[in-house]
């Protein structure tokens, strides 16, 4: 079975490559805390502009999902994560351009390809990884890649290990001691929630996790809001709220075969442009930057609090260099930065039996909105401009639990907008999940368990993205959006991984892309994608290199103030 991921090819075909190398073959069998460690030397005589590694994995047996960073040295370039096998034999491959990266790629670096997985006689799936690169001679109209790139990491490839920054226990600081003539610097953050923060949308604010006492440890704390931070010299400069991804195993693994989950094989980053703060970062001295992962706390006069465990995060600094002898001077930055502004509002139902009370229902709204801006005027070599960073954000979260919180339904949304130094225009996301779940728990595995889902979400995004449109890899507008509904029943005894013949699902998705990219012969400006799976078969997979309408997910119908199914 092939479990494929709906993408934006990056590029029309691979046909004809400058030059092509393996990076590594390895298996993946119990490999916690064993990352595969090598060398990638960059091809020679060799003439490239583009670069498109390629994955292909494949597992057969029992075995959940699993997360796998690949970094060069300290710097993450790829975060990924695998399909679950759940008694087939299954394979996928999945192109990345990483052209962004092209001042890495041309030197040799040490590749650590961090994929930690459990194999015992229980656990039988064991992940087959090879990792390719392609090397393109392509024409661009502008292409102008970073001249340096700087990790925020644990800067702990020395030792033969990654070096994601795990949230909240880790630091998330490191320092850097930057050139003095920069013309421009983007920092990009990778950023997903892992253990018992993967569904992080579905917490609760941490008084409430013993809602219901009769189901211990089902409800997670610190709030389904979360917000990632990025400080410079302890001053907020830029925040993500993060797309919430569902993993291939994600509340119900029986709706991620063979299609998985957006973003699976290629979690998003988010780029901020720090632009602004180059008058304080040319001056010659070590800057601090840190990554901080933050909830929603009650407690707190801001509001804003710690998170569980855990949130694995890297970050990235781009630096484009002005002319050598020059330093990037300016003003003084300006930081206007609100605190979040927070609506919360529960609804606890109770009954009274015999002098007992029990609680029978648990429903809350959680509301978000921050507005953040950064500026200041910097000289460069081509004079005195204006640089700023500019952010609105929204979140809304509605859920409404019964039955001990076995059911459970979720409407959220996360809307965001921002603006860099490099154009006018304002770029936009609109993130609408809803999801429902019903559980159902056997008290021994002679019993089968279940769990009943539907689900119905969307990713829309419009604008530039920052490095590519830096870097020349995009030139115009990129308008990005895709939907996917599905429903899934599905039975389990001894483990969650492996479901039973009773199984049955229906997922659909709807992807569509415009563009202008900067590869002017082979690059992608327009292109859909049609997929849908019944009982674990694809039906339809149908691509065209057109755009189409994509059907829009509604929020969930709402019946006396709370969310229904």
């Amino acid at each position: 079975m092939e479990v494929v991921q709906a993408q934006v090819p990056p590029r029309k075909n691979y046909d004809n490559p400058s030059c092509t190398q393996t990076i590594f073959n390895h298996v993946f069998a119990s490999s916690y805390g064993l990352p595969y460690v090598g060398t990638y030397t960059p091809p020679k005589d060799c003439d490239f502009t583009t670069t498109i590694f390629n994955i292909s994995i494949t597992s057969s047996g029992r075995q959940y999902d699993r997360l796998a960073l690949l970094f060069f040295g300290d710097i993450e370039i790829w975060r990924t994560s695998t399909a679950m096998p759940g008694g087939y034999d299954i394979y996928w491959n999945y192109q990345k351009d990483l052209t962004i990266f092209d001042t890495l790629i041309r030197e040799e670096q040490k590749v650590i390809f961090d994929l930690d997985n459990v194999y015992s006689d229980l656990y039988t799936g064991a992940f087959n990884v090879t990792l390719e690169a392609m090397y393109f001679n392509d024409r661009y109209e502008d292409l102008d890649p970073a001249n340096l790139v700087y990790p925020i990491s644990a800067l702990a490839s020395s030792r033969n290990i990654s070096s994601v920054m795990t949230l909240p226990d880790d630091d998330g600081t490191v320092s850097i001691t930057f050139p003095k003539n920069i013309r421009s610097a983007v920092v990009s953050i990778l950023a997903s929630g892992n253990g018992n923060e993967e569904f992080w949308y579905t917490n609760v604010p941490s008084e409430f996790t013993n809602t219901f006492p009769d189901n211990p440890g089902w409800l997670y704390g610190y709030s389904p809001f979360r917000e990632i931070q990025l400080l410079i010299d302890g001053n907020l400069a830029g925040v993500l709220w993060p797309f919430p991804i569902l993993f291939t195993g994600g509340v119900d693994p029986g709706l991620w075969r063979p299609i998985a989950g957006i973003d699976a094989y290629d979690l998003p980053t988010f780029e901020i442009d720090v632009t602004p703060w180059l008058p304080l970062l040319c001056d010659g001295n070590t800057h601090t930057f840190s990554l901080r992962a933050s909830g929603y706390d009650s407690s707190t006069a801001s509001h804003l609090g710690t998170v569980g465990e855990d949130w694995y995060v890297t970050g990235s600094v781009f630096v484009w260099l002005d002319k050598e002898g020059k330093q990037t001077t300016g003003s003084a930055v300006e930081i206007d930065a609100p605190e979040v502004l927070f609506s919360f509002s529960p609804d606890l139902t109770t009954t009274t039996t015999n002098g007992i009370t029990t609680n029978e229902s648990f429903y809350f709204s959680l509301t978000a909105g921050r507005e953040l801006s950064i500026s200041s005027t910097i000289r460069t070599s081509t004079g005195l401009k204006l640089a700023s960073w500019t952010q609105s954000l929204s979140f809304s979260n509605i859920q409404n639990m019964t039955s001990g919180a076995y059911n459970q339904s979720l409407a959220m949304t996360s809307t965001g907008s921002f603006v860099n130094s490099f154009s006018e225009l304002t770029n936009t996301y609109h993130y609408p999940l809803n999801l429902f779940s019903a559980y159902i728990i056997a008290p021994t595995v002679a019993t089968l368990s279940s769990v009943y889902t539907l689900i119905d979400r969307s990713q829309i995004k419009s604008g530039l993205n920052t490095l590519s449109y830096l870097t020349g890899t995009a030139i115009g507008v990129e308008n990005l959006e895709t939907r996917q509904n599905a429903s899934s029943m599905y039975y389990w005894n001894a483990t969650i991984v492996e479901g039973t013949s009773a199984d049955s699902g229906i997922t659909q998705q709807w992807y569509t892309f415009a563009g202008k990219p900067g590869n002017l012969e082979h690059g992608v400006s327009d292109f859909s994608r049609t997929l849908k799976e019944v009982n674990d078969y694809m039906v339809v997979d149908h691509e065209t290199w057109k755009t189409m309408a994509i059907p829009k997910t509604d929020p969930l119908p709402v019946v006396n103030g709370e969310p229904t199914v």
